[in-house]
């Protein structure tokens, strides 16, 4: 017996991690931060899955026209528009969708809460611990004199991508559930985006993103800081920013009142 075979089209609703642009007033003020950050970066926005979320903004129409077409030049392509009037929806703007939800976060938990009172310059003894051994495998030596603000890591929601190579200009390593771990070091023009930490145990010349997808509890370490960008949970540091007294050493990043925070390991 000849059984017909299937012409149905599958179709499935899939989610996918994207980076999500939040404008703020004044929208010139805005540009002007992001025209900062691309000078630093050029190809921080380029081949990512990106959305603007204008949920925070009172803009109409003509406004969003304008705003998007000022992207357009700086080279941000948009799959979507999240934040708008569903019945602006049309062939000339993105696709408006509905329903986003941001990266969970964990509930605080104690260790976080005393960390809050705890005076700035201390690692907790299993943060100084672990970070001691990785460092004495790699022939570092181990941390001494450790002084960055404590508060405990975040566990990651999945596990660890560990890269036993050095990054080399131009990749770009993305791993959305957890850390990223680079036994080596990240060339100029590289890019590390983790969802939870990022550890690099060599020089850090590229970009580092750590906290990408909304957790706030997401370190940057490295060995030696010559960086292009830090970022921790979206909010970043470039190059010309970061202090001339931690370039060159061993570090670490984090993010404490919508401010990137960063201290030396030794």
């Amino acid at each position: 017996m000849t059984q017909a075979s299937s012409r149905h089209i599958r179709f499935r609703g899939r989610s996918f991690p994207v980076l999500t642009l939040e404008p703020e007033q004044p929208i010139e003020g805005w540009l002007e931060q992001l025209d900062a950050l691309l000078e630093q970066s050029p190809a921080f926005f380029s081949r990512k899955s990106i959305v603007i979320d204008l949920a925070k903004l009172t803009i109409e129409r003509p406004q969003l026209t304008e705003l998007l077409e000022n992207l357009t030049r700086r080279g941000i392509r948009l799959m979507g528009l999240s934040g708008v009037d569903p019945s602006w929806a049309s062939d000339d703007l993105p696709p408006i969708l509905a329903g986003g939800r941001a990266t969970p976060q964990p509930p605080p938990d104690v260790s976080a809460t005393r960390a809050k009172d705890a005076s700035p310059g201390t690692l907790s003894p299993s943060e100084e611990a672990a970070f001691e051994d990785i460092a004495n495998a790699l022939g570092a030596g181990g941390a001494q004199s450790v002084d960055p603000k404590s508060s405990e890591p975040p566990a990651p929601s999945a596990a660890p991508l560990i890269l036993l190579e050095p990054v080399r200009s131009g990749q770009s390593i993305y791993h959305p559930d957890g850390d990223v771990t680079v036994i080596g070091s990240v060339a100029s023009g590289a890019e590390i985006m983790a969802g939870g930490s990022v550890h690099i145990y060599g020089t850090l010349r590229g970009r580092a993103m750590a906290g990408a997808y909304g957790e706030k509890r997401a370190r940057i370490f490295c060995r030696k800081l010559e960086a292009e960008l830090l970022s921790v949970c979206g909010v970043y540091l470039t190059a010309d920013e970061i202090s001339a007294n931690v370039q060159s050493q061993s570090i670490q990043a984090w993010l404490e009142n919508e401010t990137v925070k960063i201290a030396r390991l030794d």
